[in-house]
């Protein structure tokens, strides 16, 4: 494995490499101690990396096209599954002019952001588990609906959220039980809502025809 943007190059970088390092002797830019120096480390290189080191104050006729590496679906899947880890890379959810909503076996990220512009952002916690103890969550709801759903136990903290000509509903604590996880929610309502509570009979009765319906998909 190499690490930060290093990969592994081959045969024919290592030759363009030196070809570049030729050229930089040629026009005296190199004495021929360095060139010689600098060729048996080229061939060695085994990153991108080691290779632009050896190129770097040779000025620009020195730069060697290195061939574009795309992430691979591993790296892709693993940068994805790092979303809302970071308080500069939150998870997002928006809800336009249509609904988004985030529910069933799920992990809570321990930084969000939900944007209620017109439609409604509904956060179901009821099959997630939680990544941290301390859940930052900024909302935006202009115009729409943010709904969050918590389980018993769970809490949510409002006293950050400015109401504006909004409205602020909460029908959970804000201590959370022991071992469980609070929500911070803080942002500004402006015309539209935010419900925080725990499952209604409706939500319960959902669940339990969701999970009928994933064991009967086990069951196959």
């Amino acid at each position: 494995m190499t690490s930060g943007g290093a990969y592994r190059v081959g045969n024919d970088d290592r030759e363009r490499a030196v070809a570049e390092l030729r050229r930089a002797a040629e026009d005296g830019r190199l004495s021929a101690e360095e060139l010689d120096e600098r060729t048996a480390r080229a061939r060695s290189a085994r990153t991108n990396d080691e290779l632009s080191g050896l190129l770097a104050d040779l000025g620009s006729s020195g730069a060697v096209a290195m061939p574009v590496r795309l992430p691979t679906a591993a790296e892709a899947l693993a940068a994805l599954a790092r979303v809302g880890y970071r308080p500069d890379d939150p998870l997002v959810l928006n809800a336009g002019v249509s609904g988004e909503s985030r529910s069933g076996s799920w992990t809570v990220p321990p930084f969000m952001i939900a944007r209620a512009g017109i439609e409604t952002v509904r956060i179901d916690c009821l099959q997630a588990s939680a990544a941290a103890e301390v859940i930052d969550l900024l909302v935006e709801a202009t115009l729409g609906t943010v709904v969050l759903v918590v389980p018993e136990g769970w809490a949510v903290n409002v006293d950050q959220v400015v109401k504006g000509m909004g409205t602020l509903k909460v029908a959970v604590p804000g201590v959370p039980a022991a071992g469980c996880p609070v929500f911070i929610v803080r942002g500004s309502l402006n015309m539209g809502t935010f419900k925080a509570r725990h499952a209604t009979r409706f939500d319960r009765w959902r669940l339990r025809r969701q999970q009928r319906r994933q064991r009967a998909i086990s069951a196959r």
